[in-house]
């Protein structure tokens, strides 16, 4: 879940002050703005360094990468879903696995965007950083690819709205991130991760969307629910995956994948996070790194295993 998306423009940011200024100016030329290649961290047996970036590298670049050239073992892979339309990754599984990378997928589902008007979706949103808190915005900044046309906002046929967190859209969507993972040709049992952005508070709608989503996974039987969200979020999201486990008379759970930058290195474990169930943690963001010539604007990730989709 690429915390930039790739961004097509910068987002917005307020300060309060001189001094906040001056600080998160330092923050941004020291985590955004300088192409970094390093330091490599010692993968042990439960910590495997992956990055994701909304749109699609390109074969060159993610050759280029291949471990050892890189310290990266996976990447993520973006199915073409209801808030994440872009294609650029649909297609190019047998290629990245060929070249040796894992994969982790990523189905971006409907979200709250807290503070955005229903269905009138911008490509960046505006963030307020306090200063020693979470880096993370309240919605990763064009995490819509593309954004609804003119034509679907006059309509109403918008497929990525805050109105459509609903039972049904849950298992609707979940319909759609099970046809593309099959049509991928990924194997049964892969987990399919469900893209859950930040929330300051969880609307019982919210609920409603991820269990039914969780639930159709789960009925259909080919692929396994995995779950991407913030550590804000987690537990309360962790709960509700649960009873929808039990709800269908199953039992384990879905995959947990945590984001923070509260705390994080890749040389740690991804339970490290705090919760012992947490399979990913995610928590660099937007940095742009260059290994064997080629340089990626990306997200950082450490997972407890090399290809965090895989059966």
């Amino acid at each position: 879940m690429n915390q930039s998306r790739n961004r097509q423009a910068r987002p917005q940011w307020v300060y309060v002050g001189c001094r906040a200024l001056v600080l998160a100016v330092l923050v941004i030329a020291a985590c955004t703005e300088q192409p970094i290649t390093g330091p490599t961290p010692a993968p042990g047996a439960n910590n495997h360094p992956g990055f994701d970036t909304s749109l699609y590298p390109g074969d060159a670049a993610m050759s280029a990468w291949v471990k050892p050239s890189s310290p990266y073992e996976w990447v993520g892979y973006y199915l073409q879903a209801p808030c994440h339309r872009d294609p650029s990754w649909m297609g190019k599984r047998a290629t990245l696995t060929s070249m040796g990378w894992g994969l982790a997928v990523l189905f971006v589902g409907q979200q709250t965007f807290d503070g955005v008007p229903n269905v009138e979706l911008p490509m960046t949103f505006n963030r307020v950083v306090p200063i020693g808190t979470d880096s993370l915005p309240r919605a990763r900044a064009g995490v819509v690819t593309p954004p609804p046309t003119t034509a679907e906002l006059q309509t109403g046929l918008v497929t990525c709205s805050r109105t459509l967190l609903t039972t049904e859209q849950g298992t609707t969507d979940a319909i759609e991130a099970v046809t593309r993972t099959a049509g991928e040709g990924f194997p049964a049992g892969t987990v399919i991760y469900l893209d859950i952005e930040h929330m300051d508070a969880i609307p019982a709608s919210m609920h409603a969307y991820y269990r039914a989503w969780v639930q159709q996974v789960l009925a259909d039987g080919r692929f396994r629910p995995g779950i991407y969200v913030h550590k804000a979020n987690a537990a309360a999201i962790y709960g509700g995956v649960q009873q929808a486990y039990a709800d269908m008379h199953v039992n384990g759970s879905a995959v947990f994948w945590i984001t923070t930058s509260t705390g994080f290195s890749v040389d740690r474990n991804p339970q490290d996070v705090g919760f012992p169930w947490a399979s990913i943690w995610q928590g660099m963001y937007d940095v742009t790194q260059t290994w064997n010539g080629a340089a990626i604007n990306i997200d950082v990730d450490v997972a407890a295993m090399r290809s965090p989709s895989n059966p």
